[in-house]
């Protein structure tokens, strides 16, 4: 009764234009959806979708650069790893200074560190020194990749919040598209620039492509807002108050001296000055402890279950759709039978060959952006089903794909079943969605960047094991990442009733 009273209040108020004191949530509502959101919203999913790009551009660029850079195939995946490895590192510290130091300053360093080493790296004449501008790199690219979750949960009121995040989690898959989408524009060109220690070729110009929304997105934020919610925790009402101003007036196209709150109540715990230990302590501590520890641990095994699947299973389909699709049987065979009987036939290569075949590059980017569409349509049904009956239905549907995989003797059904993966993705905004209703503004950043950091976690373990067991025990491959689908199916019953 008390909230329908204080709604009552703070509409009758508006519609009398009298200046009011509110809570943030309030002052959301009031502020309205229009284009502030949808353009901060679209900056943030493209920051996602640089992230997506920068890692699975790896797949494309590295054997494109073999031969110039004199890589073997076991450098090669020393390389292509350090993304997952160094999110994984980096998401600690880079919760904590998200949370600390403010969203909009972090993202603003971080996207321009990532593009400006990409850049870097595209001029580089061996392998030493290429692979150390990518580590560089890397190192910020926890940031970009978790951050805009949290931001985008913070700039919109509640009741939109689900479904923003879902939609701005689907367009994250249209990264998965570009990719190949980018590499089939660029990698076929025949040119070479000569720099005296190296020649400039394609894939060199194609990894500045794959950086190039990163500096675009640094520059943007530079100019871009604080997130209010960060402002009203670090106790900065004016400014917060400022930012929701700017906000009524371009959703509302009216004067923000219009917008009707006159004071924000600063309800959240507000940041008191401390040193570097002792403020790392009040930051990390309390997500580590009850209540939000389990919510943590949860969030993060679901996040486990979707990266290990999507990016372990995706950096093998190429080489698993090619080896099944150009064989040739008489007989109907399972993926992993034609897998096994091709495992004894060797090419041996005279000399260095970079070329990549063009029909791979049409066959993810086709799919890639399939996904992409069912996705984002799927991402509109959770204002109707919410977030955990999809997340449900995205992990016992793909799960289940995963397991019928061993028993499809079609190859294009197999083909479908294994693209269809991608679709996974859909399920990292549901769960990030939850972080940002659990745990509160002070411990947000933090608790996002830790999940991801799982998640990423499984992204590594995932690549590795896939390899590992691909042509070993390829039943077992599927069956393996199946069941962990499953099993996230079975914990996401655990998570909590929805906020509305």
């Amino acid at each position: 009764m008390k909230k329908i009273e204080k709604i009552n209040t703070v509409t009758e108020s508006v519609e009398k234009g009298e200046k009011f004191e509110t809570d943030l949530d309030d002052a959301l509502n009031i502020a309205g959806v229009g284009l502030y959101n949808v353009k901060y919203s679209l900056l943030f999913a493209l920051m996602l979708i640089s992230s997506i790009m920068e890692v699975i551009g790896y797949a494309y660029v590295l054997p494109a650069a073999k031969c110039d850079l004199d890589m073997t195939d076991s450098q090669r995946g020393v390389v292509a790893s350090l993304p997952y490895f160094l999110i994984v590192i980096t998401s600690y510290p880079w919760g904590y200074v998200v949370d600390m130091w403010g969203r909009r300053p972090t993202l603003v360093a971080s996207c321009l560190s990532v593009g400006f080493f990409s850049y870097l790296a595209a001029f580089m004449p061996d392998l030493v020194t290429f692979t150390l501008c990518k580590l560089l790199a890397n190192i910020s690219l926890a940031a970009p990749s978790a951050v805009p979750y949290a931001f985008i949960g913070e700039v919109l009121p509640p009741r939109h919040r689900d479904l923003a995040l879902s939609l701005t989690n689907a367009l994250q898959m249209t990264g998965a598209a570009l990719v190949p989408l980018l590499a089939y524009g660029v990698l076929p060109l025949d040119f070479s620039a000569n720099f005296g220690s190296y020649n400039f070729r394609a894939w060199r110009l194609l990894g500045m492509l794959y950086a190039t929304p990163f500096v675009i997105c640094g520059v943007c934020m530079y100019f871009g807002p604080e997130s209010p919610k960060f402002l009203v925790s670090q106790g900065k009402g004016d400014e917060a108050l400022e930012v929701l101003r700017t906000m009524y007036a371009q959703n509302k196209r009216t004067s923000p001296d219009n917008y009707p709150v006159k004071r924000l109540k600063m309800s959240d715990a507000q940041q008191k000055s401390t040193g570097f230990l002792n403020s790392l302590q009040l930051q990390t501590l309390p997500v580590l402890r009850p209540p939000y520890l389990k919510w943590l641990c949860l969030n993060g095994f679901l996040l486990f279950g979707i990266f290990a699947t999507l990016n372990g299973i995706n950096m093998w389909v190429p080489d698993v759709l090619n080896r099944v699709l150009t064989e040739t049987t008489e007989e109907s065979m399972t993926a992993c039978q034609i897998i096994r009987l091709r495992l004894n036939s060797t090419t041996v290569e005279l000399e260095c060959n970079d070329t990549i075949e063009k029909s791979i590059f049409l066959i993810n980017a086709i799919a890639g952006m399939a996904c992409a569409i069912i996705t984002v349509s799927l991402s509109l049904t959770i204002k109707l089903v919410g977030k955990k009956p999809l997340l449900v239905f995205i992990y016992f549907t793909f799960g289940g794909f995963m397991i019928l995989i061993n028993f499809i003797t079609k190859d294009i059904v197999f083909a479908i079943l294994l693209m269809s993966l991608q679709i996974t993705g859909l399920g990292i905004g549901p769960v990030n969605a939850y972080a940002v209703e659990i745990f509160p503004t002070h411990l947000r950043g933090m608790a996002v960047s830790l999940g991801m950091m799982l998640g990423r976690l499984g992204s590594a373990v995932g690549t590795n094991v896939a390899g590992l067991l691909i042509n070993n025990s390829c039943e077992s491959t599927f069956y393996g990442f199946g069941g962990l689908l499953i099993l996230c199916g079975v914990l996401t019953f655990l998570l909590p009733k929805s906020k509305t």
